[in-house]
């Protein structure tokens, strides 16, 4: 076994220089050259014993260990001959200590003792307004308070911790592992604000007395990204807890319960996103302390979301070769040819059930928002004004509007029998099959749908087919304007239906002082087209004048009728060439992926179970995120395809 005297003396025998050797770079050593045990013994001849101790390292190992812990090949040559029979055998105590694995069993197997404490980032006070640091008293908080904890972890799976939070004598800020409070002097308000850093914390809080890792949160959200059906924020914390989850891992006394709740899972996802927005614009994140958690981070989000209507997405001024096309003109001059896709993708949340209205409903399964309550009491039979029967009741008293109201329960029930029995038979497959297709929902939990049928009026005559909306209505759709080479610049949430008035203003509010498009390429340009060509508004007339309104090849070939001159003559993609090129077989092809809205909708329409429950402003800020981390992801896809993304200069 070897001592430290014994140590010392043969790096003092093995190096002139050995006295500049420092402590930190000797024990980066031992750790470094335990975790590349393997790697070291792979450069070595078949003959070679695995537990024979490697008399000297290979050139490419010394240079990395000299690289890592900042020594010459000369003193990395002597700590090998000083220490490698340590590394090598790996004893008890040296094994122990290797990686957070190990140190965690280290810990649990002497005294059931704890291997993480959470701490603040700072010691001292780092309030400006303080007296102690106005008067450069750089005094060490000292006031803590202790509490037990959970930290969910990204590798060794749920694991007791305790938190700590210091208080400064000083001004009272108490300061958390990823925050600090304080009281504010002119409204009295207690506000959380979280540190200012260029890197997001280790960890962040999503409740009381439980942590989640930031990289464990980076996860999920990348999960969610990619994941679509499978990884909503219930699925996430089961899939954690059935993988990483260890009944040993948690004493069993222990005062707080691992349970890992969808809500931990979005609160990560809104503070990371929130964090990584700020450190981004070199802003501060701060929220209010006296509001439930649930609604803790609405004002951020909404305000973030506020930001993103008015400035759009970050690509909006996106440009690549892929999305913009470089051609002679009719003058014989060079131009640059932009196109853009639009159409629109059923996600749908629960909306005011008054039509066209975008009130917030305080509660997702109102009807409608708080400015038109009052429509509770008002029966649901389109067009009728009467009172409700009673407050059980959707309906008023007379008889045929109270029948369609029971057709419609009966309905609804038969639809989640059947849904029940649909999905036991779904199970019962998946026990003969690995995978199996998660279909369609059968379910209506509401929409915009209408429901419509015919039914007696008590007189035992039958009325003809009446119309009512019982169920809660939902956003019809989010319309997508994206470049051709996948970037999605501009969403926009559609909530009565798909007006091409709406999607005209859309367009516009888009371009605004920015980069027109040279060809718009949308499924219904036919009627779209006439909608701008003839506008009241000369504005409007004028920001589409020199705009191409083609109908993207598949919709044009299979869905509009030859038969409509306007849309063959007005709308056909081949009255503009710019849009296509001759392939090197002498074949007429499209220069631009006029169908990426339908494959972009492949991907984003899937987040139609996830999202149906979601509150307005929490729906808005988590698409806009979702938007931003797949635009992230395909610049960088299109910056190693060699298509130079980048962006147009504003106007």
């Amino acid at each position: 076994m070897a001592t430290l005297t014994k140590t010392l003396r043969s790096l003092a025998t093995a190096s002139r220089h050995a006295g500049d050797i420092l402590v930190s770079q000797l024990l980066a050593f031992m750790m470094i050259c335990l975790r590349i045990k393997n790697d070291i013994l792979l450069i070595y001849p078949s003959t070679h014993q695995p537990h024979q101790t490697p008399p000297i390292l290979p050139l490419e190992t010394q240079v990395f260990l000299g690289d890592t812990c900042k020594m010459d090949l000369e003193n990395v040559e002597a700590c090998w001959r000083a220490v490698g029979d340590v590394v090598w055998a790996e004893d008890t105590v040296l094994s122990g200590v290797k990686d957070e694995q190990a140190l965690q069993d280290t810990f649990n197997m002497h005294g059931g003792r704890l291997y993480r404490v959470l701490w603040p980032s700072t010691q001292v006070c780092i309030n400006s307004e303080c007296l102690y640091v106005k008067e450069n008293k750089l005094l060490k908080l000292q006031r803590a308070v202790e509490h037990d904890a959970i930290l969910y972890t990204f590798s060794m799976g749920p694991i007791p911790v305790r938190t700590h939070n210091f208080t400064c004598d000083g001004c009272g800020v108490v300061y958390h592992p990823d925050y600090f409070l304080k009281t504010e002097i002119a409204t009295n308000e207690r506000l959380r604000h979280y540190y200012h850093s260029e890197e997001l914390p280790d960890v962040i809080q999503v409740a009381t007395h439980h942590f989640v890792e930031t990289k464990l949160g980076k996860m999920w959200a990348n999960s969610m990204l990619y994941g679509w059906y499978v990884n909503s924020a219930s699925n996430c914390a089961r899939i954690y807890e059935r993988s990483l989850m260890s009944a040993r891992a948690i004493p069993s006394d222990w005062t707080v319960k691992a349970n890992l709740r969808p809500e931990f899972v979005y609160d990560s996802f809104k503070i990371i996103s929130i964090l990584r927005y700020h450190q981004i614009r070199g802003s501060h994140f701060c929220v209010s302390q006296n509001i439930d958690q649930a609604y803790r981070f609405d004002s951020e989000m909404e305000r973030i979301n506020e930001e993103f209507r008015e400035y759009g997405q970050p690509e909006v001024n996106h440009r690549c070769e892929k999305c913009v096309r470089t051609v002679l003109n009719t003058e014989g001059e060079l131009c640059e040819v932009f196109a853009v896709v639009c159409d629109g993708v059923t996600v749908g949340r629960p909306c005011c059930g008054v039509p066209h209205c975008r009130g917030q409903l305080l509660s997702t399964r109102d009807a409608f928002c708080e400015e038109h309550s009052s429509k509770k009491s008002i029966c649901r039979i389109t067009g009728c004004e009467r009172s409700i029967k009673s407050k059980n009741s959707k309906s008023c008293d007379l008889a045929e509007h109270q029948a369609l109201e029971a057709k419609y329960r009966e309905t609804e029930k038969a639809a989640f029998q059947l849904k029940l029995r649909y999905e036991r038979s779904r199970k019962m497959d998946e026990e003969q099959n690995a995978i199996w297709d998660a279909g369609t929902e059968v379910l209506n939990t509401g929409s915009s749908a209408m429901f419509e049928a015919v039914v007696e009026n008590g007189k035992g005559k039958k009325t003809a087919a009446i119309r009512a909306q019982f169920g809660r209505r939902r956003t019809h759709n989010e319309q997508l304007i994206i470049a051709p080479c996948g970037i999605i610049l501009a969403r926009e949430t559609f909530y009565h239906s798909e007006a091409f008035s709406a999607v005209a203003k859309f367009v516009k509010d888009t371009f605004r002082n920015r980069r027109k498009p040279n060809h718009f390429i949308y499924d219904s340009n036919c009627i779209l087209s006439k909608h701008v060509r003839k506008h009241k508004d000369e504005e409007m007339r004028s920001f589409f004048q020199d705009i191409g309104l083609a109908v993207d090849v598949f919709h044009f070939k299979c869905k509009h009728s030859e038969k409509d001159e306007y849309c063959g003559s007005e709308c056909n993609p081949w009255k503009f060439p710019e849009l296509m090129y001759v392939n090197e077989n002498g074949e007429a092809c499209w220069y631009f992926n006029t169908s990426i809205a339908e494959q972009t909708n492949v991907w984003f329409g899937r987040y139609h179970s996830m999202c149906r429950e979601m509150q307005a402003i929490f729906y808005e800020f988590f698409l806009n995120t979702m938007i931003l981390m797949y635009n992230e992801d395909k610049k960088n896809e299109l910056e190693l395809e060699g298509l130079y993304p980048t962006y147009w200069r504003t106007m």
